[in-house]
């Protein structure tokens, strides 16, 4: 089954969070409550987020994140390579990977990798601005 990770999950809904309060921070803990996710895995994707600048953070009383790029300028590939790293659909294509004992007579690595761009390119073009709008579907 291929799904996204909760940690892009979480990110996604944290960055969407802070982008209704752009003149706002807000704290992890308010995050973590308002959007019902688990604080210190919220706290460990806050942090990450901030390591490649997806988002600034404040400290003391009344500190916490805010975003540091607009909307339209954060793609679920960013997210996904700041969280979980590259998009692999299969183990093989883990750069460095020599395990794979049928990797000479492969009849699907091709295939795969095919796949694994699609979904890199999907990811690329999905900015959060266009995930902020889509509504469910009933």
């Amino acid at each position: 089954m291929l799904r996204v990770n909760k940690k892009i999950e979480y990110g996604v809904i944290a960055l969407l969070h802070l982008a209704a309060k752009p003149d706002k921070v807000a704290s992890v803990r308010e995050i973590a409550a308002q959007c019902r996710v688990p604080e210190t895995l919220l706290s460990k994707i806050m942090q990450s987020m901030k390591a490649v600048g997806l988002v600034s953070s404040t400290h003391g009383n009344q500190g916490g994140y805010r975003l540091n790029r607009d909307l339209s300028n954060i793609s679920l590939l960013d997210i996904n390579q700041c969280l979980v790293g590259p998009v692999q659909v299969a183990e093989c294509l883990e750069p460095g990977n020599a395990s794979c004992p049928v990797k000479e007579n492969c009849s699907i690595v091709t295939p795969m990798q095919v796949l694994n761009q699609k979904i890199i390119h999907l990811f690329q073009d999905t900015s959060l601005e266009a995930l902020s709008k889509k509504r469910a579907v009933s």
